[in-house]
């Protein structure tokens, strides 16, 4: 009964920090810091992400963590990390909750692997990236099929899969394949018109 609670209570701290942290438009460097808190229980999503990425492409990765991405891709890509913090490799580190979105180079394919949830303004990010890239490759954890408590996850935004697809297309991108990994959705987006 009394653990019950603390979990409880624990739920409730962690709601309110991520409520808190959504209302200042900030990202959890406490959380996401720590590469003890990159757990390897996600090493498989990012494998199965790494199958839809075409040999010889350019790939930039954010929240590249434990850049397992990078070991995962085909023969001849190109890998740049991006993060939070800097996870070494040349990692180009950025907060997509910042008010100054990174200047990049140009890229194949930009790949997102648990990240999107915790991102304060996904549509000004897609819309920013559009200059950048053609494909984007992006894990979430829809409304539809995950219930859990979104703000004790530290997710900042809320979204169907119909209207994540929806964000995508309204950036100029049309998803062209989705995919399950637990209960979330895995999907590949293009630039331009579906065909």
């Amino acid at each position: 009964m009394i653990k019950k609670v603390i979990n409880r209570l624990r739920s409730i701290k962690n709601g309110f920090h991520t409520s808190l942290r959504k209302l200042r438009k900030g990202s959890d460097y406490k959380r996401w810091a720590p590469e003890k808190n990159l757990s390897p229980s996600w090493d498989s999503r990012t494998k199965q992400i790494a199958k839809l990425i075409d040999a010889r492409t350019s790939v930039i990765e954010f929240g590249a963590g434990r850049l397992i991405l990078k070991a995962s891709l085909s023969d001849g890509c190109t890998y740049t990390p991006s993060d939070l913090v800097d996870r070494g490799h040349g990692t180009i580190v950025c907060d997509l909750n910042s008010d100054a979105l990174p200047q990049l180079q140009t890229y194949d394919i930009a790949v997102f692997s648990g990240v999107l949830e915790y991102v304060n303004d996904l549509p000004r990010l897609i819309s920013h990236l559009s200059n950048y890239v053609d494909v984007i490759i992006a894990s979430y954890a829809v409304t539809d099929t995950n219930k859990l408590n979104r703000r004790t996850q530290g997710w900042v935004n809320d979204f169907s899969s119909k209207k994540f697809i929806e964000l995508f297309g309204d950036a100029g991108f049309h998803c062209d394949h989705t995919e399950e990994w637990g209960a979330q959705l895995i999907c590949r987006f293009r630039k331009g018109s579906a065909i």
